[in-house]
């Protein structure tokens, strides 16, 4: 077990694994005995086996791949495609951007953490400015997806608990502004890791880790793991849950629902069936927005429950750490996960969205092959225009019953 005063030179100056075991590994804050150097250095360098690193790596490649792809197809989509421009009238804003903040995390974080934190843990290989910019834009872009993943929820709720407030209160200029100052606010809480982080000598070797106090480094990562995480993840679950009430108690009321009312001066009885495909899709929503809400936890959770152990551990164990090291891949991995994972949910929450999804990449990837399937989809349209689904409304007179089939999508 490695003493508190040890770990305490380590960790004021430590911000992730590679550098508690640079530090700790470091003879000018060990103790003078130097028979101890050898068997302390070389339990805590941070050596991770190869089949580890080449089976993260691979992990990696295959969340950049799909990530980036499923993110750009995303927002082709939601900005090339007139038919989605107006799903639910500004719900496509709030997916744009969360598609935006998912891509700029795996684009920017992603690579320099395969190569600084999981090939090579030191020396750092990049410059100052690459030091500050990562941490600061990584926690800007976790933020600004936490507080997409909110809006969104809230869009959500307003739209299907209160559709003709949400009418006038969700318009799209006020959407715009909304997502505008969720990026402004996201960054500006970031702002303390261009004060936290930068460059730090080692000996010979040049590491990139937090230059501040360890009392202001816990302070960084415990009000970010409770604005980013917390917070987001009570409202996410909380108007997740009463969505999915209200979807339930619309289902149960449509069901039995039957009205008096007034056709021709005759009084005639309005009942309102349920279709097939209308059960499938209330069922189908509240199954989304749990999945939504499982995602974010599981994906997130454990990432934010890694750094909060590097704040109140204190007594650091040889199995604690190398639990700890493994952790962090573990974690991180999950981490890009959540920015891969969105548009599957997207495709799981919209038939109109995945149809043009699909459409849009299979243009990308076998553009030889899209043309007749592109006629093909234009021809079923055709169709469905020249042969539009009306209502069946039979009206009779009194004593006779009203019949209609409503179908109403809540879930975009």
């Amino acid at each position: 077990m490695y003493t508190n005063e040890t770990l305490s030179l380590a960790l004021n100056n430590l911000f992730d694994i590679r550098v508690l075991a640079q530090k700790l590994g470091n003879r000018s804050q060990l103790p003078a005995d130097n028979d101890t150097l050898p068997e302390l250095e070389d339990s805590l360098d941070v050596n991770t086996d190869i089949y580890s690193k080449v089976l993260v790596t691979a992990i990696y490649i295959a969340l950049f791949v799909v990530g980036c792809l499923g993110n750009s197809v995303t927002l082709y989509t939601l900005f090339r495609k007139k038919s989605l421009q107006n799903l639910q009238s500004t719900v496509h804003y709030h997916l744009a951007s969360l598609a935006v903040s998912d891509l700029l995390i795996l684009v920017l974080c992603m690579p320099i953490e395969l190569y600084n934190f999981i090939w090579v843990h030191h020396p750092w290989a990049f410059s100052a400015a690459v030091c500050k910019g990562y941490y600061f834009l990584r926690d800007g872009c976790s933020y600004a997806t936490a507080l997409n993943i909110t809006s969104l929820s809230a869009e959500r709720y307003m739209a299907i608990c209160h559709p003709f407030k949400a009418k006038s209160i969700m318009s799209r200029n006020r959407t715009k502004k909304l997502i505008s100052a969720i990026w402004a606010a996201s960054f500006l809480l970031a702002t303390p890791m261009l004060f936290t982080m930068g460059l730090h000598h080692v000996g010979e070797e040049i590491i990139c880790t937090t230059t501040a106090t360890i009392l202001t480094a816990n302070t960084v990562i415990q009000v970010n793991a409770l604005l980013s995480f917390v917070v987001p993840m009570v409202l996410i679950t909380v108007l997740n849950g009463i969505i999915s009430r209200q979807l339930l108690h619309m289902f149960h009321q449509a069901a039995q629902d039957c009205r008096l009312c007034v056709v021709g001066g005759n009084p005639t009885t309005l009942s309102i069936a349920v279709e097939t495909n209308r059960v499938r899709s209330l069922r189908h929503g509240v199954n989304v927005l749990r999945a939504v809400v499982l995602a974010f936890v599981v994906c997130w959770l454990p990432y934010h429950a890694r750094r909060l152990m590097y704040c109140f551990v204190t007594e650091w164990t040889d199995g604690l750490y190398d639990f700890y090291h493994y952790f962090y891949m573990v974690t991180n991995v999950l981490f890009y996960i959540s920015s891969a994972i969105n548009p599957v949910l997207y495709n799981l929450v919209s038939a109109n969205y995945r149809q043009i999804f699909f459409s849009t990449l299979h243009y990308c990837c076998l553009p030889c092959c899209w043309g007749k399937s592109h006629q093909e989809h234009l021809r079923q349209q055709q169709q469905q225009q020249q042969h539009p689904l009306a209502r069946q409304c039979n009206s009779t007179s009194s004593g006779h019953t009203l019949s209609t089939n409503i179908f109403k999508e809540t879930m975009h």
